[in-house]
């Protein structure tokens, strides 16, 4: 006789264990989706408890006592006609240079002092603080989306958290005051609450260099990373307002607290001289909400400030 195959509809017992093993199967689809991921290989995540370091600069002056420092208030214009820079200067500051000196041949030492470096003067130019202002650096990547781009591309990008960095933007009107084409040197950061001596030639920092990327990008309006040479070149009888942007950490203060209350006036943009040995230092203005000022694009805008 042939087999029986029974049409009835499954029992209340066939029926639960189906509910059961489909519930089951759905949690460990679920475990597996959540499990995978975490044993694959993920990008290594930037730690923003990171230690800041101090952004201070180092070479770009003799480490030096300044036999005068100069204040400008903000808003007045310095003419910088007679700043002097260059090896001649390095050696004396310097004792390891002094040796490194003492080693070379009379003709080596020779060549040197007739180089164009050995005691340089700065073409003649005019320098005015304009405006200037504080802000976080999600805040200038809002400004200058590039600053992602550029940021990053130094491997360093974006690694302190928000409260232990602050960047500090000032627009310094620059005039060329001289018969040829030139660009000023880069004025320096400094604070008397930075860590350091003050009184130092070489206290402070210099601009940040991918801040300046994001500020004036190679290919202009295309944001290819980099920063465009000669941003800075002026024509003969020409003025200009330039951009800066430092970038200062906790670990910039002598004080832990200190960028907390960092307060722009008592910040100032310096230029330095060797002969006699000088600082002129140029005020920023009273702390001031940074919406006040409008963001722009300094490559395509062309001029800044007011």
């Amino acid at each position: 006789m042939a087999e029986e195959t029974s049409l009835k509809a499954p029992g209340p017992n066939r029926a639960i264990r189906v509910v059961v093993g489909v519930a089951a199967i759905g949690v460990l689809l679920a475990a597996l989706a959540w499990m995978i991921p975490h044993f694959i290989a993920q990008p290594a995540r930037a730690t923003l408890t990171q230690e800041t370091p101090t952004g201070m600069s180092s070479g770009y002056a003799p480490h030096w006592k300044a036999e005068e420092i100069v204040k400008v208030p903000f808003g007045e214009t310095v003419v910088l006609d007679d700043l002097d820079w260059g090896m001649k200067y390095d050696l004396e500051a310097s004792p390891y240079l002094q040796e490194d000196w003492d080693s070379k041949t009379e003709a080596e030492r020779q060549a040197a002092m007739e180089s164009e470096g050995w005691d340089e003067e700065i073409a003649p130019f005019s320098a005015r603080v304009v405006d200037c202002a504080m802000v976080s650096p999600a805040a200038f990547t809002e400004w200058y989306p590039l600053y992602v781009e550029t940021n990053l591309s130094a491997g360093s990008g974006m690694l302190f958290a928000d409260e232990d960095v602050r960047m500090v933007v000032v627009d310094v009107e620059v005039g060329n005051l001289g018969t040829e084409p030139a660009a000023p040197p880069n004025p320096v950061l400094r604070c008397a609450a930075f860590t350091g001596d003050n009184a130092m030639m070489d206290a402070g920092m210099l601009p940040d260099n991918y801040a300046q990327a994001a500020l004036y990008p190679l290919g202009g309006d295309d944001f290819i990373v980099g920063l465009a040479g000669g941003y800075d070149m002026l024509m003969p009888g020409e003025t200009r307002v330039i951009r800066y942007a430092f970038v200062i950490y906790r670990n910039s203060f002598a004080e832990q607290d200190g960028i907390d209350n960092a307060d722009l006036s008592a910040m100032e943009v310096a230029y330095l001289d060797c002969s006699p040995w000088r600082v002129i230092a140029l005020k920023l203005a009273n702390a001031r909400d940074a919406a006040q000022v409008h963001p722009r694009n300094a490559y395509t805008d062309g001029i800044l400030g007011r």
